[in-house]
């Protein structure tokens, strides 16, 4: 530590660092310099912990450690260069009555003169005007608020637990109406829809009673009020529409004196509901022969639909390649390479030439590689030309943001559709999806498309669109030697 901090450490003492820190630094300053002197919380962020804490926990800090108390007294002299330079041109008198206005208690000045005190070099007894203030009560830690403050403080507090205890209830409440207006819609949606079935069933039975009327002799009497409103009643604790008719009607047979209806009076309405009976019966059995018409008529729709849709296929499929077929094979080499590295290889273009020619004629073969101006790849190339491949090259360039261009898929699209007039057969080695309009454009235009890719990194739609798909494996891999192989054999 440097003597100028340490002399200032000594002066001030923990309380008088503590002090001075709080009155000249604010809450963002304090946790920015814990976070320089390697202060820190496990589990908590240094911006969570109270300003006394950090303030005490500082303090401590530049006592035991010369780089805390160097960081804290090099902030402290930058906050304080233009009071220093104030400070030192006042006599020793204006410094005197300066310290005799402060209120250590109160004023948020006191650590600037506390820091300011320690600096001087003391003439005219600052130094004991600094051992003075130090020992003022309320220096460190601050003087507790006021017993005013502090019972308005619990009143406070008080409140607030109050407030929550009415917003907890008020939201139980809440909930409770809201489950019970709930409640209450479904019973008043479910009352309508019986209401709704009652009038229709009463509207029904009034139409039966009015045939009734018509049947039955002059001398029978009409049914009164008070049997009509028992029939409605009844109507509306019925379960289905049958048999709230039936019920219906036999109350309103048993409701009506038997001294004063004829014998028989009652079977033309009996007739006529047995009638009823078989009618609806009837149209059940009708409803179900065409639900089961329905069914055969859409299973044997779709029979001829899947024969349609083979019959199609197996007219639109191209003929097997013949040997004299003309082969036109092309490489992405970008993602072939993204695809063996998954398998830990290398991908062996000998092996994958042969399976894409087999015993056809090869018109052309091309592969398209992305180059980097970090890594070498002339090696890589001058193989790839030995094996009766053309080479197309491409530098990956570095956009301004970082972000990196450099793919072959427009290129090598329209080489395809050049090359596909004088081939019988294109074969695609790669897994991009994004040509599969492509495929079905080289398709339309009469070439067979075939595809080649690794399982794990080729499209779905590639493989559906292409006439036939060669999965690659490790066959077609070289394996690449494990590194303690390497060193062994170097040894």
């Amino acid at each position: 530590m440097e003597q100028p901090d340490k002399v200032l450490l000594d002066k001030l003492g923990r309380g008088g660092l503590s002090r001075v820190l709080d009155d000249l630094l604010d809450k963002n300053r304090l946790v920015r310099l814990a976070n320089t002197c390697g202060l820190s919380y496990p589990g908590m962020r240094t911006r969570s912990q109270t300003r006394d804490r950090l303030l005490s926990d500082l303090a401590e800090r530049a006592e035991k450690e010369d780089a805390t108390a160097k960081a804290l007294f090099k902030a402290l002299r930058k906050e304080t260069a233009a009071q220093q330079r104030s400070w030192n041109r006042l006599s020793d008198e204006k410094k005197v009555a300066a310290l005799d206005a402060l209120d250590p208690g109160r004023s948020r000045k006191l650590g600037l003169h506390l820091f300011l005190l320690a600096r001087d070099n003391g003439g005219n007894g600052l130094d004991q005007r600094l051992g003075a203030l130090l020992k003022e009560p309320g220096v460190w830690p601050r003087a507790q608020p006021p017993a005013a403050a502090a019972k308005e403080t619990a009143q406070l507090e008080k409140k607030f637990a109050d407030l929550q205890k009415k917003q907890k209830a008020q939201h139980t409440r809440l909930t409770k109406s809201r489950d019970e207006q709930k409640k209450l819609k479904r019973d008043l949606i479910q009352r309508k829809g019986e209401l709704a079935e009652s009038r229709l069933l009463v509207s029904r039975l009034r139409e039966q009673i009015e045939q009734f009327k018509k049947a039955a002799p002059e001398s029978a009497p009409p049914p009164a009020a008070e049997q009509m409103d028992k029939l409605a009643k009844a109507v509306r604790s019925l379960t289905t529409q049958q048999r709230k008719l039936t019920h219906g009607i036999e109350k309103q047979a048993e409701t009506v004196p038997t001294a004063t209806l004829p014998a028989g009076s009652l079977d033309p309405l009996l007739e006529a509901i047995g009638g009823l009976q078989k009618e609806m019966a009837g149209m059940r059995r009708d409803r179900r022969k065409e639900q089961k018409d329905t069914r055969e008529l859409l299973e044997q729709l779709g029979t001829e639909l899947r024969s349609l849709k083979k019959a199609r296929q197996a007219a639109t499929r191209k003929p097997r390649p013949g040997k004299g077929d003309r082969v036109g094979v092309f490489v992405d080499v970008q993602n072939m390479y993204y695809g063996a590295r998954q398998l830990k290889g290398k991908l062996d273009f000998d092996a994958l030439l042969q399976a894409a020619v087999r015993e056809r004629r090869l018109i052309q073969a091309k592969a398209y590689v992305v180059e980097s101006k970090e890594i070498d790849q002339s090696g890589f190339i001058s193989r790839l030309q030995q094996k009766a491949f053309e080479v197309r090259r491409k530098t990956l360039k570095v956009r301004s943001d970082g972000s990196m261009k450099g793919d072959w898929d427009m290129e090598m699209a329209l080489e395809i559709l050049d090359a596909a007039t004088s081939l019988d057969v294109v074969v695609l080695v790669s897994g991009d999806g994004d040509f599969t309009s492509l495929v079905n454009r080289v398709k339309r235009m009469g070439p067979r498309v075939e595809v080649m890719g690794f399982p794990r990194t080729t499209a779905k739609s590639l493989v559906e669109s292409a006439d036939d798909y060669q999965p690659l494996d490790r066959k077609f891999m070289i394996r690449t030697p494990a590194r303690s192989s390497e060193s062994g054999s170097s040894k």
